[in-house]
């Protein structure tokens, strides 16, 4: 990193500790729709059959919904965002590719370890930033202008969460940066097809039709392969546990 950049960088920290205390409280309400598409993505896993994940989810949910909370937690938002263009964050931070990808081996390692409840915290860390870059504000900086005004209008519409369920048809790939990569594009293409609307609640309606959906069907798909990860770990352990015998 450049030295203006880790200059900018530590100057936009400083601001954050700053306004962190109000930025807490603000937190406890967002995490909420994170918590909501969490389990609105387990309905989906048992409607596309996927029963022995749905089953594990559905046991460490709380454990996932308490990782989904800490990545929003301190300073670490700022590394919430990701340009599938750019391929970087916000100017002097990491980005939400590199966090993502390293919440999730932290995830896997913590399961190798043994502690299954650290691996779904973890998960659930991971999980927090998938769902970040389906809003466009996170996938594009430039409109960073409007990014408290399009959050705060999808936590007023929390109690209408039911309008934008997914109940099928996650989507399931074959790596966590695919997923990064996918709802960042998405997410842009969203903001693009629909700016042209001026009345406010109407353009942000018609975006979150889209990009929640897009949220709650690649949570699901996270969670399925991480299970799968797990699973193929779990082999190799027993591999080994039986050459060393």
């Amino acid at each position: 990193m450049l030295a203006l950049e880790r200059t900018y960088s530590l100057v936009y920290k400083n601001i954050l500790r700053a306004i962190n205390p109000l930025k807490k409280r603000i937190i406890k309400t967002e995490c909420i729709v994170h918590q909501a598409i969490n389990n609105q993505s387990l309905h989906i896993l048992r409607n596309d059959g996927y029963f022995d994940v749905y089953n594990l989810m559905s046991t460490h949910i709380d454990e996932i919904n308490d990782g989904v909370v800490w990545a929003d937690q301190d300073l670490k938002s700022s590394n919430h965002f990701y340009s599938p263009k750019t391929k970087r964050g916000l100017y002097g931070n990491s980005n939400a590719k590199n966090e993502c990808e390293s919440y999730y081996n932290r995830a896997l390692n913590e399961f190798v370890l043994g502690d299954i409840n650290q691996a779904m915290f973890y998960l659930g860390a991971a999980c927090h930033l998938v769902q970040d870059v389906t809003i466009p504000q996170h996938a594009n900086v430039k409109l960073l202008k409007n990014h408290r005004s399009f959050e705060n209008w999808i936590i007023k519409m929390y109690r209408r969460f039911h309008k934008f369920k997914a109940y099928s048809k996650g989507i399931y790939l074959n790596s966590i940066g695919q997923y990064i990569e996918l709802n960042s594009r998405k997410a842009i293409k969203a903001h693009e097809k629909y700016s042209h609307i001026q009345n406010e609640h109407l353009r942000f309606y018609k975006i979150t039709s889209i990009v929640l959906v897009m949220a709650q069907k690649t949570t699901a798909g996270v969670m399925v392969k991480f299970y799968y990860d797990m699973q193929r770990l779990k082999a190799i352990m027993m591999v080994k546990m039986q050459k060393n015998r």
